[in-house]
């Protein structure tokens, strides 16, 4: 006998050249999450909420609860609300709506569509980016306009103070300062 079909899944990939470090989270959700170090450090976590799934609020608060600030989840969530563009909420909407209000989270989404629904020919957003309230002011979100194969755009988040190149903490020469030298220390 079969078992249940599995759909979704996450993982999150990182770049050799950017300091990174997967972070265990305890969670029944399909979640991951890893702390990476570039102009500081964020943790990422990707979180998949299949749709025809009960999700209870205490394990969406307890993954949340797990995330070092400042983080930024990223993921399918197949909630709708009109907080990111839906014509209407439902009962997922609210759930995510309610960890937002719980944690004060910031929204990134605007009310571009990341997934396109083939059986009805409509557009919906259910792939989101929620981060802590520090890190809003710096990160872009912008959705590819080709599917690329796939029933989700691409949705892209960017920093706002990346060059583009790598960056590194500040070193400091303390030995070409030019400090008055006073005997009275030694």
């Amino acid at each position: 006998m079969e078992g249940p079909s599995m759909s979704g899944g996450v993982c999150i990939f990182t770049s050799l050249d950017v300091p990174s470090s997967a972070l265990p989270l305890h969670t029944s959700l399909q979640a991951v999450a890893v702390r990476i170090h570039s102009t500081s450090l964020i943790t990422v976590c990707c979180l998949y909420l299949p749709p025809n799934t009960v999700i209870h609020q205490h394990d969406l608060n307890n993954l949340v609860d797990q995330l070092p600030a400042p983080f930024i989840i990223l993921g399918d969530f197949n909630g709708h609300s009109t907080l990111w563009g839906s014509a209407k909420t439902n009962p997922r909407g609210r759930q995510i709506e309610q960890v937002l209000s719980d944690h004060c989270l910031c929204l990134l989404n605007h009310e571009e569509p990341t997934f396109f629904h083939e059986p009805t020919r409509s557009f919906h957003t259910i792939d989101l980016a929620i981060c802590s309230p520090s890190l809003l002011p710096h990160l872009n979100l912008s959705v590819e306009k080709d599917l690329y194969n796939s029933d989700h755009f691409p949705v892209i988040i960017s920093h706002d103070s990346d060059p583009g190149g790598k960056t590194f903490p500040p070193t400091y020469s303390y030995r070409r300062a030019d400090w008055p030298f006073s005997h009275s220390w030694l």
